[in-house]
């Protein structure tokens, strides 16, 4: 699976060129031009990194700042691209919550190693063949699933499915993007399909606070797969 960047950019051409360059990198790209789309975007579509412009339309990068920090509460590394090239903005930017931050124009090979870099420390690769949450391990090159040690038999869909919801430890997931990631399907289908299948996965895997993770249901949204403090040993 493919790391996922949310990008927000106005300006056409701009996006254009950016888009094409981090697609030929092997990104998957969630575009927006506005910041109100862009956070309707996120919503349904889970990214491992953004980039974001400062000046929008309908309200400004930092505006989308706070509102992806504290209402979407997704901690995904983000970088600003603007042309604001003043010290006092960079330094709001990163008390907002930004991790860096590029001056425009953009160079393709900095604004490509500099997300790389990011996705180093954030733990974010393509190229990761081992899952690993808490006692979860998948070996993606033989599609083998461990829990504790011991090796967990799962369909192909469960099996696609417990990728996805690992690889997207605390993010919000939604029925609408399950059914495209897992299933192919890219339409609002009214269907029980998906939460039959997370059903089944949380009970394979053992997805309980008693080993660290569970998996949430988000009235009307999806699933989350969420870290919570394991519970005591009674001894």
């Amino acid at each position: 699976m493919s790391m996922r960047i949310g990008y927000l950019e106005d300006e056409q051409s701009q996006a254009e060129l950016v888009l094409s360059w981090l697609e030929a990198a092997g990104y998957d790209v969630v575009h927006a031009a506005n910041g109100t789309d862009f956070v309707q975007a996120l919503k349904h579509n889970p990214v491992d990194l953004m980039v974001l412009d400062w000046q929008l339309p309908d309200m400004e990068g930092l505006d989308v700042l706070s509102i992806v920090r504290q209402q979407l509460n997704l901690d995904v590394p983000v970088v600003f691209a603007t042309q604001r090239d003043a010290e006092t903005d960079i330094v709001e930017a990163l008390r907002t919550g930004a991790d860096d931050y590029l001056i425009k124009p953009l160079r393709k090979a900095e604004l490509l190693a500099r997300l790389s870099a990011l996705a180093r420390r954030a733990g974010v690769s393509n190229e990761d063949k081992l899952i690993s949450v808490g006692p979860i391990e998948i070996d993606t090159s033989s599609e083998t699933v461990t829990v504790d040690g011991e090796v967990i038999k799962l369909t192909p869909k469960d099996y696609q499915l417990a990728c996805c919801l690992l690889r997207n430890v605390g993010k919000l997931l939604s029925r609408e993007y399950l059914l495209r990631e897992v299933w192919g399907i890219n339409a609002p289908l009214n269907t029980r399909t998906v939460d039959v299948h997370v059903s089944r996965v949380r009970r394979s895997l053992n997805l309980v606070p008693e080993v660290g993770y569970c998996v949430k249901t988000v009235y009307q949204h999806g699933y989350r797969l969420e870290k919570v403090g394991r519970l005591p040993e009674v001894v």
